[in-house]
This record gives structure tokens, C-alpha cells and sequence, in this order.
């Protein structure tokens, strides 16, 4: 069970820190926040393909992850618009079906590849790495991959989004979730479930907490990295930018690239 005011607590706090870490990188390395924004990606299918004279690093229309993440997301918000209406109530109630839908979506926002892309990229550039193009994630074991290349990185900065991340990741659990390894007790309410040290559990408010804080951390990112893209030409004053870029001859040089208001997409320049 949460309440209202928890809930929107939450939302609010992740919104502001999100929002936060976003500014930052504005601030303390432009250029980069440019590329982020325009989403560099290394395409290993124009790679591959020697017939193709085109450059393999691409930017904004290497939509394929947005393809693949805009079913999960729609139904992401399509389940929180139904289940956490607080237009009439002041508290969600504990409910079986709900929290088993739940514990799917938990599972698909930590093993979302673009979410964690982005977030890699992000905690990454803020401690003045730089800029990944060729991501990889891991089939498997994604756990190292979130708490060392994710959350360690963020908790280097002053963000903040570290803590969060740390605090509502949990391995055990979502493992238990994948493999049905859980039980929910409502008489006690209860979430028993199997973890590497044993037997654990977690309270079904704790629960609703930690979901609240996962939800918001994948709704919020993609709203205000979408938000962002649709602002830049205001924030800058302009419609074009520079960004570092990779070449074939193994050197990284300036590319001039503009934002196109009307296809909400970034395109390269070409003299």
C-alpha cells in the first residue's frame, strides 16, 4: 500500500534529480550533452556491410531502441493512468493481481537496454568519461553491469541518482521475480522470495515504495530526455552544434550536426 502523498514524494524527488543530472552535464560538458541528447550509436549492421560507404557512427536515427522501448513504456503508463488514480482516493490498497503485473514491469524496466544505455551514458559523462558509442550490454549477468558501470559511476557525482539507483536495484529480488522463485502473504504481508543468502522478504509497502521509485526512474528519464531534445534550440539559440565524432582513420574530429524541430531528430551537416 502507499499513500498520495508518498507516491507523488517520490515521483517528484526522481523528476527533480533526473532533472538535475541532466543540467549538470549542460553545464560542465556541452558537447557532450549535445551527442547525448542526439543518441551517437555505433551501427554494427552498417558496419558489417562493406558495399555501404557510410559511416558506422550514427546519430537520432538509430531509432531501433525507441522502437523497442515504446511498447513497454505506453504500457507502462497505460498501467500506472489505471492503477494509480489518486483523483479520488488518498491510498492504493494491496492487491494480488496488481502487484504481480508489477513485479513484471520491475524486471522489464531493469533489463531495458535503451534505459540502461542511457543511464550508463549519463553517469558516465558526468564523471568526464568519454562518450560510449558502441554500448554493450550483457545477456547475461546484467547485475555487475548495473552496479559497477551504472551506479558506481553515479555515485561519483553530486547528483544524488546513485543513492536512488542503489536503493531500488535489487538482484535478488528481480532474479526471484524472473525464475517465480516469490510468494505473497497477505495475511502478514509479506513478499518471501529466495536469494542468494537464503530465504528473504520485503514488506508490501516497502514493495510499493520500491516499484514507485523504479517507475518514476524510467518514466521520468525518457519524458525529460525527450523534453530536453524538443528544447535545445531554445536553450542554445540555435539549431546547430559541433560534437566530437570517430573516423575511420582512428582519429576523433569536430562534425557539425543540426536538430530538425519538425522530425524531433538530429542530422549530420555536410559542406
Amino acid at each position: 500500500m502507499i499513500n498520495k502523498d508518498l507516491f507523488f514524494g517520490i515521483t517528484k524527488n526522481v523528476n527533480e534529480l533526473i532533472n538535475n543530472s541532466f543540467n549538470q552535464l549542460y553545464l560542465d560538458y556541452p558537447e557532450d550533452y549535445v551527442l547525448f541528447l542526439a543518441s551517437g550509436e555505433y551501427d554494427e549492421v552498417i558496419a558489417r556491410n562493406n558495399s555501404l560507404n557510410i559511416s558506422p557512427y550514427t546519430i537520432s536515427g538509430h531509432n531501433i531502441d525507441n522502437y523497442y522501448d515504446f511498447t513497454r513504456e505506453n504500457f507502462l503508463c497505460e498501467f500506472m493512468n489505471l492503477n494509480y488514480d489518486f483523483s479520488e482516493i488518498t491510498e492504493i490498497q494491496d492487491n494480488e493481481f496488481r502487484i504481480n503485473v508489477e513485479f513484471l514491469i520491475y524486471t522489464h524496466i531493469w533489463e531495458a537496454k535503451p534505459f540502461l544505455k542511457r543511464l550508463y551514458r549519463l553517469g558516465n559523462l558526468l564523471c568526464g568519461s568519454e562518450y560510449d558509442w558502441k554500448v554493450q550490454i550483457p545477456l547475461y549477468n546484467k547485475s555487475n553491469f548495473i552496479k559497477n558501470e551504472i551506479i558506481k559511476p553515479f555515485n561519483t557525482t553530486n547528483t544524488h541518482l546513485g543513492l536512488i539507483l542503489e536503493n531500488n536495484y535489487n538482484t535478488d529480488l528481480r532474479n526471484a521475480i524472473a525464475h517465480s522463485d516469490y510468494q505473497l502473504d497477505f495475511e502478514s504481508k509479506i513478499i518471501t522470495f529466495n536469494s542468494k543468502n537464503g530465504i528473504s522478504n520485503i514488506s508490501f509497502d516497502d514493495w510499493s515504495i520500491l516499484f514507485t521509485y523504479s517507475f518514476s526512474l524510467s518514466y521520468y528519464f525518457s519524458h525529460i530526455f525527450a523534453e530536453k531534445r524538443k528544447h535545445i534550440i531554445k536553450d542554445w539559440g540555435k539549431n546547430y552544434f559541433t560534437i566530437k565524432m570517430p573516423f575511420s582513420d582512428g582519429t576523433i574530429k569536430h562534425a557539425c550536426i543540426q536538430y530538425e524541430t519538425d522530425r524531433d531528430e538530429f542530422g549530420f551537416i555536410f559542406n
